[in-house]
């Protein structure tokens, strides 16, 4: 039967005998040394020794603790034996090797030692002897000198801080709790100091006290108590004897309580005969927060080892309870020779277990022992990780007349391992159930725990599969945190990788195990064997279609867990995603399939690849080749998809997919050989591939190169849609592009148009821009009925052509036309000239032309007579001889500053316009017109050359404005002359000034045949000279290059 502790002899035969004892006298208060309650936290268990010991009595062990393998004996007449226990206590040994130390007096004469508390991480003991508390330096058990640590008298009881579990504070030293006859101190205690004490008053004094951070638990004879340090406040919580009134209890027992955990007790009442108690569980507030235990005796002491609870009781056996459920698991009996008196909780002594590291180590499927020096480095860790936790930390230890043993927690996996050998899988599975529920962050032994734990659900899940238990299995392994690379090995034909096995390491008992089943095929065979039944093959690919299919969860469920989680390569992880592709492409279940390989996944390539293909799933592999940026698998497939040269019914991405995906490669060659494939079957789809809005990107094309293959494939539309691009989008400066763009407008233009009734139409629609614009010019001033409007002037035949755009073709690509003409004048003027000269309707293209190849007069003409653009006409004027349209066309002005070259082509460009607009008719508006131009372009028509072509019967009234204008602006300029010619005088003046005072100052410069320039050294003679201010004389060319 399995037993939660077992019982690990650690010495026999003590050297208690003192031959040199002279004195004698009594032990204590209750006829003996009272057995401890050595938890962290837990309080001085003896009570005080005032007689002297008698000789004649054989001496005991009063109190016990060990620091390593270092173990601390007090004995009831005053002495300390120190022994060391062999560095590796194994538990097939009946009795461990040690040695004696020391044996010594410590000083107090023949005083009981009632405890000794070991703190490790300060290497100190404390001792509690004669009322005192001494401090001894570890391992030697030297004792301190009273200088930097003094002993503490007076002393009842003491404990350190529960919570701090061995560990020092953040200013490095422990917490300790003293108790004295009316006060309770706080001490902090370092490696060579102590602090002084803090104090609360404590009337009734404290036999026991235990420490949880600020919560105190003490109890005198009669009452347990709770003090809260913060508050100083103190709470009676229950009698130590059930039945007896506060303060007046019918039977002296020494109390026993221990700290459990974060603000947790458990206190030991009494009934009133004192042969049963109960064990209560109490937060520091007093209430009540578990269930109570049940002792048949009160017990001398308890020891905590979490989630159990081992009290040493009166009949010398020690009853185990479970912390969480309250129940009582097991109870342990000695050898009555052993008579054990004392239990104390010390930092524990580390006891191999040699059974359990045997289940547990760990061996790579390979053949290489785990202890060679040839096996996996991830093999010798695993197995130093095991030796770790097979050495179990007894921290019970329990002291008998002559002997010293400890509790050591039992191994799970020891009774469970054996109910397995024997297919007893279910009662392992309860037992390792009532384990996991002991597991918390309290609990020293989880690290052990988890590992037994995992072994128990791996075997029982490999158990299970061998039996087709399948879903049974698979949950097992799960839990059990299996290798899935070692499930996978079970299904060769959905990984086919050979030796599997040989990658990974597992449990000596579960590698056993996998290799005995061999695969799921030979595990379905060997059932169908032993049922004697002749099912056949059918039945036997139903048990394979089945485990696939809870093998598939299975996997999916892993990929779930690890496949976020950063950090170094995971090869399981690798061999999950490769069997799961394997799976997904032989079954239906291809949206999991193609949403795997989509996302980031770790497959193998070469065994995916064959995988997909075997199985026909073309569209997977593309998305394979996708995942791993292998682009030109992935478009060598989708072409071969979209061609019918293979086929995939899953595939159904189309043009626009693949189309997607080449605006995302950064391959310029591999873009343009599949993008051009998909231009030449969708124009619009694969064009938009070569017009990318990234400027980097779109450099990468070779835009000559792509246009000369678009010439042979592809239509005049698709064409134009990219050489507008070229040109409009990426702002293309190439003669080439533009050239071609306006060919290719001309030529559309020239097709509609040779449509007669569309020409007609279309020459219709230009006749009524016509006439609205005579219209305007004879209405300027005219008032007409009320609410119609008056005519706009201010319209162009571009806006015209623009505001057509949207209903009419023609309008559309005569304003793209124009609007291109307009923008810039790098194209071939002379190569396009030709075609537009003989498309009658194109006169503004034709004018624009003209002024490009330098014919502005005609082109002026063709403006004001042919087209009636008028406004467009003032606008090539205003920009001196190009064609741009202005944001606001309604106004017109001359204000913008220009330079003297174009001021002249200004006034050229207007003088001709004007010429144009006096020969056109009053009737059709040239009066107007040519008032308008005066009026507002007056800056660059100059009155002497305006006056002799104006018509004579024009009134000085008409020209009213164009006259004040001119005369204020010649006025204007006549006297900026006579400021200037003033401004220019005085400087003449101030210079001269200045010139005759230097005459005066220096004299006359007198220049002989032997004087030579100072710069260049060649004679000055009769040469032009100048004097310089260090009074240097020079030739004048020469000084014009010397820097001031």
């Amino acid at each position: 039967m399995f037993t939660t502790f077992t019982v690990q002899p650690l010495l026999r035969g003590v050297h208690l005998d003192d031959n040199n004892a002279g004195d004698s006298g009594t032990r204590s208060l209750l006829g003996r040394g009272s057995p401890a309650t050595g938890h962290p936290g837990s309080s001085s268990p003896g009570a005080r020794s005032t007689g002297i010991f008698n000789r004649n009595t054989r001496p005991m062990i009063e109190a016990m603790d060990n620091f390593g393998n270092n173990l601390y004996l007090g004995t009831s007449d005053g002495f300390l034996l120190h022994y060391i226990i062999d560095e590796k206590i194994s538990s097939e040994s009946d009795l461990p090797k040690s040695r004696l130390v020391s044996r010594k007096p410590l000083g107090f004469g023949k005083k009981v030692v009632e405890r000794i508390m070991v703190l490790p991480h300060l290497c100190m003991a404390i001792v509690h002897c004669d009322s005192t508390l001494s401090f001894f330096n570890l391992p030697d058990f030297i004792p301190y000198s009273t200088q930097d640590l003094p002993h503490i008298k007076g002393v009842t009881a003491f404990c350190e801080d529960g919570s701090q579990k061995g560990r020092v504070g953040e200013d490095g030293s422990i917490r300790l709790c003293v108790t004295k006859r009316r006060i309770i101190q706080f001490y902090n205690i370092w490696p060579d100091a102590i602090s002084e004490p803090k104090e609360l008053s404590l009337p009734n004094g404290a036999l026991v006290v235990t420490r949880w951070k600020n919560y105190i638990c003490v109890a005198d004879a009669n009452d347990f108590k709770l003090i809260d340090n913060r508050v100083g406040r103190m709470i009676p919580v229950l009698p130590v004897v059930q039945s007896a009134s506060s303060g007046n209890s019918a039977q002296v027992i020494k109390p026993v309580c221990v700290a459990i955990a974060e603000n947790e007790f458990l206190l030991a009442s009494a009934t009133s005969s004192g042969q049963t108690a109960i064990g209560i569980f109490c937060s520091g507030n007093g209430d009540p927060v578990r269930g109570t235990l049940q002792w048949s005796s009160y017990p001398r002491a308890l020891g905590v080892e979490f989630p159990y609870v081992a009290a040493l009781l009166k009949s010398g056996s020690i009853e185990i309870h479970n912390i969480l459920d309250q129940k009582l698991i097991q109870t342990v009996r000695f050898d009555p020779s052993m008579d054990p008196k004392t239990l104390v909780q010390g930092p524990g002594l580390a006891v191999w277990m040699s059974a359990l590291a045997r289940i547990l180590t760990v061996q790579a499927g390979g053949s290489i022992p785990s202890n060679e020096p040839g096996a996996p480095s991830s093999q010798r860790k695993g197995n130093e990780n095991i030796n770790r936790i097979s050495s179990v930390l007894a921290r019970v230890l329990i002291a008998g007349k002559e002997s010293v043993s400890a509790l050591v927690t039992t191994p799970l996996i020891l009774h469970a391992d054996g109910l397995l050998r024997n297919g007893r899988v279910e009662e392992a599975l309860v037992l390792s159930e009532k384990t996991t529920a002991t597991l918390s962050s309290d609990n020293l032994h989880s690290d052990r725990l988890q590992q037994e734990l995992d072994y128990i659900y791996q075997k029982s899940g490999l158990i299970y599969l061998g039996e087709t238990l399948f879903d049974d299995a698979f949950a097992l392994l799960q839990r059990g945190k299996i290798d899935p690379r070692a499930v996978v090995a079970l299904f060769p034909d959905v990984l086919q990788k050979p030796n599997l096995l040989e990658d990974i390491t597992v449990f000596v008992g579960v590698l056993e195990l996998l290799k005995q089943l061999q695969s799921l095929p030979n595990i379905i065979t060997k059932i169908m064997l032993k049922s004697g039944g002749d099912q056949g093959d059918e039945y036997k690919q139903m048990f394979l279609h089945n485990a696939k299919e809870v093998f598939q969860q299975y996997l999916v469920t892993y990929r779930k867990q690890h496949a976020h989680l950063k950090g170094a390569p995971n090869p399981a992880l690798a061999t999950v995603d490769t069997a799961l592709i394997g799976l997904f492409a032989e079954s239906d279940n291809r949206k999991q399939l193609y949403t795997l390989l989509e996302s980031h996944n770790s497959c193998a390539m070469e065994l995916c690849e064959q995988k997909l293909r075997e199985n026909g799933r073309f569209y997977g592999l593309s998305l394979l080749y996708k995942s791993v940026k292998d682009y030109q698998g992935t478009l060598s497939i989708w072409k071969r998809l979209l061609t019918g040269e293979i086929v995939d019914d899953d595939f159904s991405i189309g043009l626009q997919g693949m189309a997607t995906l080449l605006l995302s490669v950064h391959d310029a060659a591999l873009v343009t050989e599949y993008g051009t494939w998909v231009v030449e079957q969708d124009e619009e789809i694969g064009l938009k591939i070569f017009m990318p809005g990234d400027p980097k990107r779109a450099a990468a094309f070779d835009s000559r190169a792509l246009l000369a293959s678009f010439k042979n494939t592809l239509s005049q539309n698709a064409i134009m849609t990219y050489l507008e691009y070229l040109v409009f989008q990426r702002k293309s400066d190439s003669y080439d592009h533009r050239t071609s763009l306006c060919m290719l407008y001309v030529d559309i233009l020239a097709a509609k148009l040779a449509n007669t009734s569309v020409a007609e139409e279309y020459s219709l629609q230009v006749e009524g821009y016509r006439k609205h614009q005579e219209k305007a010019l004879l209405n300027r001033g005219v008032t007409l009925p009320r609410g119609q409007e008056q005519p706009d002037l201010g319209t162009s035949f571009l806006s015209f052509l623009q505001r057509n755009a949207s209903s009419d073709d023609i309008a559309k690509y005569r304003a793209k036309l124009v609007q291109l003409l307009q923008s810039s004048s790098k194209y071939d003027a002379t190569a396009i000239l030709p075609k537009v000269v003989a498309i009658p309707q194109l006169q503004t293209e034709r004018a624009i032309l003209l002024a490009c190849t330098g014919k502005q007069k005609t082109a002026i003409e063709v403006l004001v007579k042919d087209v009636r653009d008028y406004l467009g006409a003032e606008i090539f004027c205003l920009n001196a001889g190009t064609f741009q349209e202005a944001k606001k066309t309604a106004k017109v002005t001359s204000e913008t500053p220009v330079n003297a070259s174009a001021l002249e082509t200004r006034k050229s460009l207007f003088m001709m316009l004007l010429q144009e607009y006096l020969h056109i008719p009053q009737e059709q508006g040239g009066t107007v017109l040519s008032l308008r131009l005066l009026n507002s372009q007056s800056a660059y028509l100059e009155l002497s050359e305006v006056i002799d072509l104006l018509p004579p019967y024009w009134t000085v009234e008409l020209l009213q404005n164009y006259l004040l204008r001119s005369l204020r602006r010649s006025h204007h300029v006549f006297k900026e002359i006579q400021i200037m010619k003033g401004l220019s005088l005085g400087e003449n003046l101030r210079i001269s000034e200045e010139l005759f005072r230097l005459y005066e100052e220096q004299g006359p410069v007198v220049v002989t045949p032997q004087d030579v320039c100072s710069v260049c050294g060649a004679s000055i003679a009769d040469s032009v000279f100048m004097r310089t201010v260090d009074q240097k004389t020079i030739h004048l060319h020469c000084g014009s290059l010397t820097p001031a």
